[in-house]
């Protein structure tokens, strides 16, 4: 049995140990997830956009108005594509380097060169390999919001099972973080729930707790996590 204070004690270690290259990865990593989920989510300047074809719809300039639609729907699916093709190739193989720097970091390693990892070691199948997760994350949220979260933690350790070993396929790593989050699901959730202080910190300060302290913290509490649970897939 492991418990939230025992990871977070020895997260503190090594965030002690290792601080200025654990908060610049940590915000590597916290752009990677937030940045890209944000920018894709639309603009202000997007929202004036259509209301500017709207009223091209509501006016005279019927043709015009179809023209810029078709444009903007052409430009929309480009923007689309390119940017799943950054989150594939780009960002989801940082998000890897990342998570093996601080696996590495809490063993007393701490080498900015490892965000590097996935460009260097198995870059296609890491690519693969998380953008399968994401989509199966995605199909499961479509059904209910909770099976969505459900999967979520289950497939929690995917991203550290590929930064140990990114030849793996995404099914043995979908199989091997299943059976490592088989009756901890609601611990970790817990373990999250621990953080709320914390992110509500961080909010009232409009990110400078996060960025110079909870978010490098968290990482390091997740990748205790995985170390000890590590033990159920052996």
């Amino acid at each position: 049995m492991w418990t939230p204070d025992e990871l977070k004690g020895r997260a503190r270690f090594s965030l002690k140990a290792f601080y200025l290259k654990s908060v610049v990865v940590a915000l590597i990593l916290h752009l990677i997830v937030s940045g890209f989920n944000s920018g894709s989510s639309g603009s202000k300047g997007d929202a004036d956009i259509k209301e500017r074809i709207k009223d091209f719809f509501t006016g005279r300039f019927v043709g015009f108005y179809a023209f810029v639609v078709g444009l903007t729907a052409m430009m929309v699916v480009i923007g689309v594509v390119v940017s799943l093709l950054i989150k594939i190739m780009l960002l989801n193989p940082l998000e890897i380097g990342c998570k093996r720097y601080f696996l590495d970091a809490s063993d007393g390693d701490a080498s900015l060169s490892n965000i590097a990892f996935a460009f260097q070691n198995g870059y296609t199948n890491i690519a693969a390999a998380i953008f399968l997760r994401d989509i199966s994350i995605v199909l499961w949220s479509l059904l209910l919001v909770i099976p969505g979260i459900i999967k979520m933690y289950e497939y929690r350790m995917i991203p550290y099972i590929l930064a140990e070993d990114p030849y793996l396929t995404f099914t043995e790593a979908r199989d091997r973080s299943s059976i490592m989050m088989q009756g901890e699901k609601m611990n970790a959730f817990l373990l999250d729930l621990s953080f709320i202080g914390w992110f509500i910190l961080s909010g009232l300060t409009k990110g400078l707790v996060g960025t110079f302290f909870v978010n490098p913290y968290k990482e390091f509490t997740d990748a205790e996590l995985y170390k000890t649970l590590c033990t159920k897939a052996d």
